[in-house]
């Protein structure tokens, strides 16, 4: 059954100011309980972009510090850490994947890169097989709207409202590769965990609330997906 997964909504967050805790919304004791009820295979995660090591908001930093493996790429990372410097498009994700050696299953994807996210998510899943997906989606987007930026290999954030997909986008992006939704957090992040490792529903019944935390940039090119 799937009791565990009504729990995640109530389970307290820690700060990301607590001891091993760096991602932005201190989110590791959900990733904890959702892997403690799903199970791991080889430990091995996928995030970009992941910052640096040192990076005040990492969604890889404590599970590599568990001892896990994997790839972590960003455009402009920390030197002095593992991460590789790629820029990442929809063209070339795949054969980064195989440059670094991912399996075709592994355990957890984090990705956030705030612009071609769905496009780049897309292509990952016509190949991998992540148990476990985060995936930052664009809150200031009302919950009956499903639509991604039109796709520009070249795209850079300009830190307003401009990037990514909508949850609904998200949501069928799930569908279609036999996912479901099972948690969002603070209209930001959507989580992906494949249906064969639960107890499948048609819907958890996962909503939000639409905030506009980025100022809004009109007349941009959407594509409704």
């Amino acid at each position: 059954m799937n009791n565990w997964i009504q729990q995640l909504p109530t389970i307290a967050l820690a700060t990301k100011h607590q001891q091993g805790i760096y991602s932005q919304f201190g989110e590791e004791p959900l990733w904890d309980f959702i892997f403690k009820n799903i199970g791991t295979t080889n430990k091995f995660l996928v995030d970009f972009g992941a910052g640096g090591l040192g990076c005040k908001m990492s969604n890889s930093r404590y599970f590599m510090e568990q001892g896990w493996s994997g790839l972590r790429m960003d455009g402009e990372p920390d030197p002095d850490t593992d991460i590789k410097q790629e820029f990442i498009t929809q063209e070339n994700i795949v054969s980064l994947f195989e440059k670094y050696n991912v399996p075709l299953e592994f355990d957890f994807l984090s990705i956030d890169i705030d612009g071609n996210d769905y496009w780049v998510l897309k292509k990952i899943l016509e190949v991998y097989s992540p148990r476990f997906i985060v995936a930052e989606f664009n809150g200031t987007i009302a919950p009956t709207e499903s639509r991604a930026i039109k796709y520009n290999p070249t795209h850079q954030w300009g830190n307003d409202d401009y990037y990514g997909f909508s949850f609904e986008s998200g949501k069928k992006l799930a569908e279609a590769f036999d996912y479901s939704i099972v948690f969002q957090l603070h209209s930001t992040n959507m989580y992906f965990i494949r249906k064969d490792l639960i107890n499948w529903q048609s819907d958890f019944g996962v909503t939000y609330t639409k905030n506009q935390y980025h100022a809004h940039t009109p007349n941009r090119e959407w594509v409704n997906v």
